[in-house]
């Protein structure tokens, strides 16, 4: 008796003649998370009994990566790489699939080393019409490849400075400009926050007081700060600072004449035009807690294991108005002239790296 084709709704990926592949082989790898040893075992088993089969199109492989963990998605790309080597999707429903910028960003780029590679017309073709592409990797090469004359005009600079998002490419820009005589204000340019009002330094004695929530915690959620608290040793004001790095790095070890085994509070207020969906990225080489209008949304018990920019991001939404953003920054106590800097950036842009308008 023939076998009736399961509906799909969930993925929409297989057609009937793939009917042997079954949705549920490819829903492990949207859930499957490092240290879950059961789910890790039943995508490995998964990702092998696929690798087998010639019913599995790369096509398939890939648009099932929308959605899918990092690490299922790590999976998804073997399988559509074996695939599309076994039976290869014709050049037609590749170019469909590259130009649906719906698809997930990592298998459109993909799909973009499939039908480039080794042929440079059809590479610099693609690139041509994605300087504004939503995946990353796309837009980075185009701005790459835009960036290969040495000599180009302002207007052009300009541009490509406004579609540029990796921080490296957009610096790269800054410096052609500024050969110019085109000075930029990066820090303005990024979303970086610059103006602060800080207090402290609170007891971190032994790392001890990451979850401690001193009264500046308690009093931001209540939104009634008081004027200052009782410090690590003796009463704690609030004071402004700006920061003027291009980078908008806060130097809090400057700041606190390098106190050790500390926390300081900042606070940074965003005055958005309209209620928005955004990011705030941080960087710091320090343990750090941020709240966004009272909700916690990150969290990092780490120190001195580098930073950089964009270190730690997370989605935020910005109320019409202002917004309060916190931040608990804790120092340690290691004497090591390694570990005592004391630091951290922090930007509002949108998903793509872009600096949101605000007022």
């Amino acid at each position: 008796m023939k076998r009736t084709l399961p509906a799909f709704a969930l993925l929409g990926l297989l057609s009937v003649a793939q009917a042997d592949v079954t949705p549920e082989q490819l829903e492990v790898f949207r859930k499957v998370q490092p240290g879950d040893e059961a789910g890790l075992a039943v995508a490995s088993r998964t990702a092998r009994e696929l690798a087998g089969r010639k019913d599995l199109l790369s096509i398939t492989a890939l648009r099932a990566m929308k959605g899918a963990s990092p690490l299922g998605k790590n999976w998804l790309v073997g399988l559509a790489n074996a695939a599309q080597k076994k039976s290869p999707s014709s050049t037609a429903e590749l170019e469909a699939f590259l130009r649906n910028t719906g698809e997930d960003p990592e298998a459109r780029y993909t799909v973009f080393r499939w039908l480039t590679e080794g042929n440079e017309p059809a590479r610099n073709q693609w690139l041509d019409a994605m300087l504004e592409d939503p995946s990353p990797e796309l837009r980075y090469e185009a701005i790459e490849k835009a960036l290969i004359p040495a000599e180009l005009p302002e207007a052009k600079l300009r541009d490509l400075l406004d579609s540029a998002r990796q921080p490296e490419q957009v610096t790269a820009i800054f410096e052609r400009l500024d050969k110019l005589g085109v000075k930029i204000d990066r820090a303005k340019h990024f979303g970086f926050l610059t103006q602060w009002k800080f207090i402290g330094p609170f007891d971190n004695a032994g790392s001890n007081h990451f979850n401690t929530a001193y009264a500046v915690e308690t009093d931001y959620a209540a939104n009634k700060l008081a004027t200052s608290y009782s410090g690590k040793s003796d009463a704690a004001a609030w004071r402004t600072e700006t920061s003027s790095d291009p980078d908008g790095l806060v130097d809090l070890a400057k700041i606190y004449n390098n106190e050790k085994g500390c926390i300081v509070y900042g606070i940074a207020e965003v005055n958005s035009p309209s209620d928005v969906a955004c990011e705030l990225r941080v960087g710091c080489i320090n343990a750090q807690k941020v709240w966004v209008n009272g909700e916690l949304v990150i969290a990092n018990e780490v120190y001195h294991t580098g930073m950089q920019v964009d270190q730690y991001i997370a989605p935020i939404k910005l109320k019409a108005g202002v917004n309060r953003i916190l931040i608990k920054v804790c120092q340690n106590e290691q004497k090591e002239a390694w570990a005592q800097r004391y630091i951290f950036q922090a930007r509002v842009c949108d998903s793509t790296g872009k600096a949101i308008s605000l007022k």
